[in-house]
C-alpha cells in the first residue's frame, strides 16, 4: 500500500482517517483523562500524565542513535552466584567496543571494586595510564588484583564528586563508569566532574539502571537497610542529564540485556563546562546574573 492511502480496518474496508482540529482533540484527551482518573480511583490505582516539553530541546541539541551489534551479555541478572555484581561482561565489553581504537590511551575507571574490568582494560587496551577512583573502603578489594596490573596506574580515593586529584594532570581520553550513577542521588556532579576529567571528544562508556517510564523522571529511593539515597532515572532523564553536563553525543547499545532494567551508553564530550558551573552554557540560567 502507498504511504498516503488510506488505513484498512479490522474487516478489509478502506476507512479515511479523520484528525479532529484541536479544540475537539483536547475535549477528547480531556474525557479520556477524567476516565482514566475515575476508573483507577475505584480500582485504588494511581495514575500520572507524562510531561514531553523537553524533547523539542533534546532533538535540537543531541544526537542519539540505536546501535543493534551483538552484545554477548544476556544474562537475567548482573550478580552471579558468587555474588559478585559486574555490569557488563568482559566479552559484552569486547562487543561495544569493536571498531574503536582505544590502545594507549590515558583512562579513568570509576569504582573498579573487583579489578574485573580494569584487569581487561590493562590488558586489551594496554593504557598509558590507567586512573581509578573510587572510595577508600574499598581498598581491600583493589589490593587483591592491583599487583597484576602492567600499566602505569594511580588511585584518586574519596568522593568523585570532588576528586580535584582527577584534573591535576592530562585529561582522560577513555572514561569507563560501569554500574555507579544510579546508585547516587547527585548525578549532575558526577557527570560534570567527569566532564571536566575528560578531553573534549573524548569518550565515556556508561552502564546504568534505568526506569522503565517512558518520560523525563528519577525515582529516588531512600534505600531500607542501608540508609542511602539513590536515584534512578528513565532513559530520557538520563539522556537530558548527560545532555545538561555536556555530553551532548550518544550512543545506546540496544542489545545489552534486552529487557532488563540496564542500558549501555556510548557518549562523547560535547562541551567544556564554564567555570563553577556544572551545566553548559546551552541551558539557561535559572535567573539571569545580577546587574553589578
Amino acid at each position: 500500500m502507498h504511504p498516503s492511502a488510506p488505513p484498512i480496518g479490522d474487516a478489509g474496508i478502506r476507512v479515511d482517517a479523520v484528525r479532529l482540529p484541536a479544540p475537539a482533540r483536547a475535549v477528547v484527551w480531556r474525557a479520556g483523562r477524567r476516565a482514566v482518573d475515575w476508573s483507577a480511583g475505584k480500582l485504588k490505582l494511581a495514575s500520572y500524565v507524562p510531561f514531553y516539553d523537553y524533547r523539542e530541546q533534546l532533538d535540537l541539541h543531541t544526537t542519539f542513535r540505536e546501535d543493534g551489534r551483538r552484545v554477548r551479555d544476556k544474562r537475567p541478572s548482573t550478580v552471579d552466584a558468587a555474588d559478585v555484581d559486574l555490569t557488563l561482561t568482559v566479552e559484552g565489553l569486547e562487543d561495544v567496543l569493536l571498531g574503536r581504537d582505544w590502545t594507549g590511551k590515558r583512562v579513568l575507571e570509576v569504582g573498579p571494586k573487583y579489578g574485573l574490568h580494569a584487569l581487561w582494560i590493562d590488558e586489551q587496551l594496554q593504557p598509558s595510564e590507567l586512573v581509578f577512583s573510587d572510595f577508600a573502603a574499598d581498598r581491600h578489594l583493589h589490593e587483591r588484583w592491583e599487583g597484576k596490573l602492567r600499566a602505569p596506574h594511580r588511585w584518586v580515593y574519596g568522593d568523585l564528586r570532588v576528586a580535584r586529584g582527577l584534573l591535576e594532570h592530562e585529561p582522560f581520553d577513555v572514561v569507563f563508569f560501569l554500574g555507579v550513577l544510579y546508585h547516587s542521588a547527585f548525578h549532575l556532579p558526577l557527570l560534570a566532574m567527569l566532564n571536566r576529567a575528560t578531553r573534549l571528544d573524548g569518550d565515556l562508556l556508561l552502564e546504568t539502571t534505568i526506569d522503565p517510564r517512558p518520560d523525563a523522571a528519577l525515582r529516588l529511593r531512600w534505600q531500607r537497610g542501608t540508609g542511602k539515597a539513590k536515584a534512578v532515572p528513565t532513559l530520557d532523564a538520563l539522556r537530558i542529564e548527560l545532555a545538561w553536563t555536556g555530553w551532548r553525543d550518544v550512543t545506546r547499545f540496544t542489545d545489552y540485556r534486552p529487557g532488563s532494567s540496564e542500558v549501555v551508553l556510548l557518549c562523547r564530550k560535547t562541551d567544556e563546562l564554564p567555570e563553577d558551573a556544572d551545566l553548559i552554557d546551552l541551558v539557561a540560567p535559572q535567573r539571569p546574573p545580577a546587574e553589578a
